[in-house]
């Protein structure tokens, strides 16, 4: 895609995000689960448990999408994407169906090596002006294995992540999912990732805190706690991106900088705009406000995605939303699109 053509749909992203700011309730970015099937057994994340089957089809998800021209951000979740044989048919389906889309995102436990590759390649030549993807990291080696359930869990992600890091057409990240068992093991993480991938460096590590959602993740019995805050190499990324000029580090340092005042309240540090700014889809096709709202607001098998989200539910949800008497949460998925409505004092210090 050209300079101009990636520059008029990043424009266009923009204007979605100030359309949701004035008002508008079609969202921006819309977070679709496309399997809860997963080849881990992680400790904060029970959708391995969860019932399998029925996952929405490609076909299915080309036309949802469709009918939902608004949408600029595609998050496609899991599960573990590339269990589905058809990954990469899916996306393609997503791509044609949204020629705007400035923003193709999603995340992978990374460890079936040949085929993440051989799919992210091929996504990669979807136009798309940015694709990214994060590569879970749990903690060092041992510990990394033991919070994914999985021996050999942390060779193979590094693996995929070396892999990854150099294909051109995607950006790769290092995901990881900070609480309180590895806390005190990030930099010691990122050491041993860095001993088999050289080039590895901090700018590669995205961070997020510990969420809890009944209808997502089911993991509201998980034995995992909160961090008790930033680690000091967390610090020291936040500092780096708050000095860079680029759109997706301000993001990323404007949601850092909040964590704390979400670990100490228990609630968005800036007011939530989920349900306008972004929707979560299950795997099945159950349309929610957010990844952590337990609100079911109805099925794309039944409806579109417009009428569901002009329905007296999605109304009520939206108006729950406002009080800030929803679960409440601190979750990229949410938190990245509610900062860029509320551009740009949003992106700022302070």
């Amino acid at each position: 895609m050209s300079g101009v053509g990636a520059l008029a749909r990043y424009a266009g992203l923009a204007r979605r995000a100030m359309e949701v700011r004035l008002g508008s309730t079609r969202p921006f970015k819309v977070i679709l689960s496309v399997t809860d099937r997963c080849d881990c057994r992680c400790e904060a994340c029970f959708i391995w448990r969860k019932p399998k089957g029925d996952e929405l089809t490609p076909a299915e998800v080309g036309q949802a999408l469709a009918g939902s021209p608004w949408v600029r951000w595609l998050n496609l979740t899991g599960g573990e994407p590339f269990l589905r044989e058809d990954f990469v048919e899916l996306v393609e389906a997503a791509v044609a169906a949204l020629p705007r889309l400035a923003v193709l995102d999603w995340p992978t436990t990374g460890q079936r090596t040949d085929r993440i590759l051989a799919g992210t390649e091929r996504i990669a030549r979807l136009r798309v002006p940015r694709v990214f993807l994060s590569v879970s990291l749990e903690g060092p080696p041992a510990l990394h294995d033991r919070l994914r359930g999985r021996a050999g869990a942390f060779e193979a992600m590094c693996r995929t992540w070396a892999g990854l890091r150099a294909m051109p057409g995607v950006r790769a990240y290092l995901g990881l999912t900070l609480h309180a068992d590895n806390e005190d093991h990030v930099e010691e993480a990122l050491d041993a990732v860095a001993a088999r991938v050289p080039g590895t460096t901090l700018e590669d590590l995205h961070v997020n805190v510990l969420t809890t959602s009944a209808h997502y993740y089911d993991n509201v019995s998980t034995g995992l706690r909160p961090p008790r805050g930033l680690p000091p190499l967390v610090r020291e990324s936040l500092r780096r991106r708050e000095a860079s000029a680029a759109p997706q580090d301000l993001l990323e340092a404007a949601y850092l900088r909040r964590v704390p005042d979400w670990l100490v309240r228990g609630r968005s540090p800036v007011p939530c705009r989920s349900g306008s700014a972004s929707v979560f889809v299950s795997a099945r096709g159950e349309v929610y406000p957010c990844t952590v709202y337990d609100r079911r607001l109805g099925s794309l098998r039944e409806r579109s995605l417009a009428q569901i989200l002009d329905g007296e539910e999605a109304a009520q949800a939206r108006e729950v939303i406002a009080r800030d008497a929803c679960p409440g949460c601190w979750s990229p998925c949410e938190a990245h699109p509610t900062l860029l409505a509320s551009m740009p004092g949003a992106l700022l210090r302070g």
